[in-house]
């Protein structure tokens, strides 16, 4: 049973995959409601330039679902699953006319989660496989042990 139990467990440790969601929370007044949203990542060089895209008010899942978009009507946030253009300062905000109007930033995260899951399910793989090998190995050397003493035990009654 144990062998059984540590075998699924050692299945599921290499296919399971890590999560991480970020929210930022983007406020506007309601004049602004009609206005496009803008998410983008600033640009590491020139801190008021950033390249992203624009959405309507209407929009709830972006870039394949590894965005998604929630609107109470007095703010707009967005939860990012995945980030296509990797760790950085992302903004939202909300686009008048060929201006960009900045809601709000923040430093998103791609890789120190993830990282830590991948190294930690592989540690936890070797750990279980570890366990499985010496539950199987301790199991053999009990059993051939018990055959030894009814031979020895056999050995000295006819003696």
């Amino acid at each position: 049973m144990f062998l059984l139990t540590s075998t699924l467990l050692l299945i599921s440790t290499g296919v399971c995959e890590s999560h991480y969601q970020q929210t930022l929370t983007c406020p506007y007044s309601s004049k602004d409601k009609s206005l496009y949203r803008v998410w983008c990542k600033r640009d590491p060089k020139d801190h008021d330039c950033c390249t992203g895209f624009a959405f309507t008010a209407k929009e709830r899942n972006l870039e394949d679902g590894n965005i998604r978009v929630q609107d109470d009507g007095n703010a707009f946030s967005i939860s990012v699953a995945k980030l296509s253009d990797g760790d950085g300062v992302y903004w939202c905000g909300l686009k008048n006319g060929t201006n960009i109007v900045k809601l709000a930033e923040g430093q998103l995260y791609s890789t120190p989660p993830a990282f830590a899951w991948y190294v930690l399910r592989w540690v936890i793989f070797f750990l279980l496989l570890a366990a499985v090998v010496g539950t199987s190995v301790y199991s053999n050397r009990k059993d051939r042990r018990g055959e030894i003493d009814k031979v020895y035990a056999s050995v000295v009654m006819e003696g």
